[in-house]
């Protein structure tokens, strides 16, 4: 494969810009992904550029998105339609009595759907949006809360989708045996300082002790749609069933399959049971607004799958192993944890891939730091804390994309107000792996 060097770094740079100057980022990403394109192939690009489409249309993970993404776009539909969601609202008013008690309760739930990042961003968002529209919370305070839980307690509890892939990890280089991946990833709990760090920012701004300042300051609150709630009777309780039982399923489904998909094809069924019978939808109105839904979802998918094509021309052009290779190498061993901690995060937010940019990591970082003789415990931490951190920071990244459409944000509103907020965690958690690389290495 022909080596790009710095010229690896354009695309993504291309993007940043694009994204700032237009806030379209499904455009910044597929002008980004062309550049790319016409480094590698030159004027045969467009030939290229069909092969990449088939090639992203055709994976696992594009196909599992496209699919639960609909899904989910198509329940949110019906929870509205059913009063569910202003059922719930009204049911937990005496909760979210003001502004701060909304934020706390935002961050409470996100914690509790702690077993898919997709099913806390998509289901608090979608919750909590009423409460914070009639208290004056401005939208942009819960995609920020949102996305600081999701992601975090998912990598702080070894049964969500976050742990066991993580888990995965530590048995793919070797740090641990299949029988040994879940007490091993235990261990690594107290070294992961990202996700515990956001998770505690979410709290301090959530509750106010910690200021959200900056431009979050300036974030204008909704006007709270239709007539104020009243403390919930009989009436509002009934409808909250119909948007807390359906969300009980599917966390107890995903919990006992570890596939969320289950839980969502059951859970359309159970809403078909629940809705039909109370006189809420015909059938006819339940199906097209299952269809509404998933097409309301459409961009959202398109910007996501621009990411992934993204992310494969960033892999052929070189761009995470020029990356690697220009800090691997001379790093003292006390400081390899920061490094990699910085190197994966700024990795990770520019190819708008988490995942997959720690499953490359893993492989090239740990044999350095067993070389070096750095503590394999910490910088193994610090690669997973960096994949929470760029997950939380890449405003073009599905985790932020879904985050934004719940709670009815702009992408390039998020990166705005709140990734000048999310800096905090982010260099308390760089000066926290470098203290401990010091003090342990």
């Amino acid at each position: 494969m022909e080596a790009f060097g710095p010229l690896s770094l354009l695309p993504v740079a291309v993007v940043i810009l694009l994204a700032l100057l237009t806030r379209r980022a499904a455009l910044a990403l597929i002008t980004g992904t062309l550049v790319g394109l016409l480094l590698l192939h030159g004027l045969e690009f467009p030939q290229a550029g069909i092969a990449l489409l088939y090639d992203v249309l055709s994976s696992d993970l594009a196909i599992w998105c496209v699919v639960v993404g609909s899904l989910f776009g198509g329940l949110t539909t019906l929870f509205r339609a059913s009063g569910g969601v202003n059922g719930f609202s009204a049911f937990t008013e005496p909760l979210c009595s003001n502004g701060r008690r909304t934020l706390l309760a935002t961050w409470l739930m996100g914690v509790v759907l702690f077993i898919d990042d997709w099913l806390c961003l998509l289901t608090t968002g979608t919750a909590m949006g009423p409460a914070a529209d009639r208290n004056r919370v401005p939208r942009e305070k819960l995609a920020l809360l949102i996305t600081v839980t999701g992601a975090s307690i998912g990598t702080l509890v070894p049964v969500s989708s976050w742990g066991m892939f993580m888990s995965g990890q530590l048995v793919s280089v070797g740090l641990a045996s299949a029988q040994e991946s879940f007490s091993a990833y235990l261990s690594l709990l107290p070294v992961l300082f990202y996700p515990i760090l956001a998770l505690l920012c979410g709290l301090l701004w959530a509750a106010g002790i910690l200021p959200m300042a900056g431009p979050m300051r300036r974030a204008v609150p909704r006007e709270a749609a239709g007539a104020p709630c009243h403390p919930a009777g009989k009436g509002e309780k009934a409808a909250a069933l119909n948007f807390l039982l359906p969300i009980a399923l599917i966390t107890l489904l995903t919990i006992v399959t570890h596939d969320i998909l289950y839980g969502l094809f059951a859970c359309l069924l159970l809403c078909a049971v629940l809705y039909l019978p109370q006189r809420k939808l015909s059938p006819r109105q339940y199906l097209d607004l299952l269809l509404a839904g998933s097409q309301e979802m459409l961009g959202l998918l398109l910007i996501i799958l621009s990411a992934f094509a993204l992310r494969d021309v960033n892999a052929q052009l070189g761009m995470p192993d020029f990356v690697i290779s220009l800090v691997k190498g001379g790093i003292p061993p006390a400081f390899l944890p920061g490094a990699a901690f910085a190197v994966v995060t700024l990795l990770g937010f520019a190819a708008g891939n988490f995942w997959g940019i720690c499953a490359i990591a893993f492989p090239v970082i740990l044999p350095v730091a067993q070389a070096l003789g750095a503590d394999l415990t910490l910088t193994a931490g610090a690669i997973i804390s960096a994949t929470v951190a760029s997950s939380n920071l890449c405003f073009f990244g599905s985790e932020v994309l879904v985050a934004c459409k719940a709670t009815q944000v702009n992408n390039i509103r998020y990166a705005q107000t709140a990734l000048p907020l999310l800096l905090l965690p982010v260099f308390l958690t760089l000066l926290c792996y470098l203290a401990a690389g010091k003090l342990w290495g």
